[in-house]
């Protein structure tokens, strides 16, 4: 079992940042810990002393805030899908793209923010994010920044993801993905909005996250599929994500 030297549980943005920016200890965020405390059981992470707990940040709630959808970053991703609005947006495409990130009692404890942070090539929820126009706030405990996903790294590690926000447009969407079985992670797949003057289309397994048709394609070459039979598949999931848009 990994083992903690320092555990914190602040009540404000600025004192959680104010942790993470100590260079005494190595401190680590932590939300729903689906990713994290996997990996330091695992020691696929060592260089963690301890947390910095952001339950009680207030950073869970799902609101609408004009032509907006204001996604708070401790929200799970069973928030978003039960969700009235965030869970039918686009048809229902984000509860639709999270069945795919992992079973229910995953999907209780995974955050949006830590799907944003971790940034996986085969995590479709991303790539929905991503073909909805979704943009990332990040917080350095004095102000924020807003920048849209398809062009987001987190600053540094005395940033925090506070929320994700997507327009609220009438929209529909398609999704394709291959995969070994139904029930696996995506080895390609492709999320496609349209409507309203938008075309969008968001591709998992070809980059070392998910990507926009149009960016350059530099697919992982492993045991899943070959960089080769990647970007074959690539057209094809485009395709039938864009088919299934158009129908629905």
């Amino acid at each position: 079992m990994a083992l903690l030297n320092e555990y914190h549980k602040p009540d404000s943005l600025a004192e959680a940042v104010a942790l993470l920016r100590r260079t005494d200890v190595r401190l680590r965020p932590l939300a729903g810990g689906s990713q994290l405390v996997g990996d330091m059981e695992t020691r696929t992470v060592t260089d963690v002393d301890g947390v910095v707990d952001l339950a009680a940040l207030g950073l869970h709630q799902i609101v609408e805030t004009g032509d907006r959808l204001h996604i708070g970053a401790t929200a799970t991703l069973s928030d978003v899908g039960s969700h009235p609005l965030a869970g039918e947006l686009a048809g229902g495409i984000l509860r639709r793209a999270a069945q795919y990130e992992g079973p229910v009692n995953l999907r209780n404890a995974a955050t949006v923010g830590g799907v944003v942070a971790s940034a996986e090539t085969d995590s479709e929820f991303y790539a929905a994010l991503l073909a909805l126009d979704a943009s990332v706030i990040a917080s350095d405990g004095e102000g924020e920044t807003v920048t849209a996903l398809a062009d987001f790294v987190i600053p540094s590690a005395h940033h925090l993801i506070t929320a994700v926000t997507l327009p609220v447009r009438a929209l529909r969407a398609g999704h394709a993905r291959i995969a070994r079985t139904p029930s696996d992670r995506c080895i390609v797949a492709a999320v496609a909005v349209v409507g309203d003057g938008v075309e969008r289309v968001a591709l998992c397994g070809l980059g070392n996250r998910p990507l926009l048709a149009g960016s350059p394609l530099n697919p992982p070459d492993n045991w899943k599929g070959s960089a080769e039979y990647r970007l074959a598949m690539a057209e094809i999931v485009r395709e039938r994500a864009l088919a299934e848009a158009a129908r629905e």
